[in-house]
């Protein structure tokens, strides 16, 4: 898989530390898979710096990350980046390839 055909995906949680975690069951999912993304995560406080310096194809956001939807919202639309809410229970278990099932269905 080429970098530059790979779609580039941000997870952004309150933190980061859980959502380091959860990135790299997807990579591994999607690397198992040949599913030619790149996923890596952000604390939801630096989303928009991350937004705006660097290409991104898709959003997943944290459960406990979702009053950022609000925040984010007009400078998601203005950068046309298309955003998804990370299921609770597949976050908290950490299931890389649930989330990597709602990456390919939102942003494939």
């Amino acid at each position: 898989m080429t970098e530059e055909k790979a779609k580039r995906i941000l997870l952004i949680c309150t933190a980061g530390i859980t959502s380091g975690l959860l990135v790299k069951n997807i990579q591994t999912a999607a690397d198992e898979q040949q599913i030619p993304i790149r996923v890596y995560s952000a604390p939801a406080i630096i989303a928009e710096q991350a937004i705006q310096n660097q290409q991104i194809d898709g959003l997943m956001i944290g459960p406990q990350s979702e009053y950022e939807v609000n925040r984010l919202k007009d400078f998601l639309n203005y950068k046309a980046v298309t955003y998804k809410m990370i299921k609770k229970e597949d976050y908290e278990t950490l299931d890389g390839e649930a989330v990597l099932e709602d990456i390919v269905a939102s942003f494939m």
